[in-house]
């Protein structure tokens, strides 16, 4: 149905203005007299504002250390002083690509570390801590863990809270350990909304590494990467819900972030809800999440499976693996 959401014409109330008449002179003197009075703001040219162009390019380059392409571009085209001082993070975008390119062998390449640790540490070395974190990605895998912790502190200390993340967890593996300062970046990457560092951040309040063990605390931040889409978190958080431990407890909210990590791939949470369907008489959505747990490695759900696959008709069996076979997970932050 149409709405109005202003008067018609032909509505009984009508709207009237005031006659704009124009003053005599006597009257003009009269309003410009108070206007003296009351004083009026003087008008601003353009050049009274800030000059973003004297900003020092030591400190814009840090700023914009961790911009993706997108806002690097946006960025340059504020004047020609951030253009200049931001081509350095432009060419770090463009060999930021390549590397990506021979990491994963997409675009028309083959795959090759060599030469996309090469790239990545061009960029790197030109100031983009996207870089810098790729290419400690690499060490790491490659064992060399100090090399890449240098990146990642580099990162860190620009902001990049992918960069924080890593340094967290890899002073969570680095032999020494260092707890205190793997919550300290972990908790950094967290206030600024990295779901993956939130997730590992819950952990060590869980377990009391290197902060007191707190589950409220915890249940806080496992709900918190749930909602940004962390599959673990929606599993850890259903936990929570279930049992009361940090959050109160709700059936409700237990089944619905179980239901959400089980739609997203995670192989437990399809085994809990598929038996939780059986437990309420819904055998062949059951059949589908069991039979899902099963291809990813969680055995104890190919009994409960094979039971419920005797107790159906031969065309519901092939329909619900069929429903199997046609399953995608929805999209997730991982």
């Amino acid at each position: 149905m149409k709405q109005k959401t202003w008067p018609d014409r032909s509505d009984g109330v009508r709207f009237t203005a005031f006659p704009l008449s124009k003053p005599n002179d006597n009257e003009e003197n009269i309003i410009l007299s108070r206007r003296s009075k009351i004083g009026s703001k003087p008008s601003l040219s353009p050049t009274d504002g800030p000059d973003f162009s004297a900003l020092p390019f030591d400190i814009l380059t840090k700023i914009a250390a961790s911009f993706n392409f997108p806002n690097l571009l946006a960025a340059s085209l504020v004047c020609r002083s951030w253009r200049d001082a931001l081509r350095p993070l432009r060419e770090a975008m463009m060999l930021l690509r390549y590397g990506k390119r021979f990491k994963h062998g997409r675009g028309g390449v083959r795959r090759n570390l060599d030469k996309a640790l090469d790239s990545f540490l061009k960029g790197a070395a030109r100031g983009s801590t996207l870089a810098m974190v790729d290419a400690g990605l690499i060490y790491w895998e490659r064992g060399l863990k100090e090399e890449a912790i240098a990146l990642y502190q580099k990162a860190a200390a620009l902001g990049d809270p992918a960069g924080q993340c890593n340094l967290g967890i890899s002073y969570l593996h680095a032999q020494p350990q260092n707890h205190k300062e793997a919550v300290k970046w972990l908790h950094q990457a967290s206030i600024g909304g990295y779901t993956r560092a939130q997730y590992q951040l819950a952990l060590c309040l869980h377990q009391g590494l290197g902060v007191h063990r707190n589950l409220y605390e915890a249940a806080k931040w496992y709900l918190k990467a749930a909602e940004g889409g962390y599959v673990r978190a929606m599993y850890n958080a259903s936990l929570c819900y279930s049992s009361g431990v940090g959050l109160s407890q709700s059936r409700r909210q237990a089944r619905k972030w179980m239901r959400r990590a089980a739609d997203r791939g995670h192989s437990k949470a399809q085994f809990e809800h598929g038996l939780a369907l059986f437990s309420e008489g819904e055998m062949m959505k059951a059949v589908v999440y069991l039979e899902l747990a099963t291809r990813s490695g969680e055995t104890a759900a190919t009994h409960v499976k094979n039971v419920i696959l005797q107790q159906l008709s031969a065309t519901s069996r092939e329909r619900a693996l069929l429903l199997a076979d046609n399953w995608r997970a929805l999209p997730s932050s991982r």
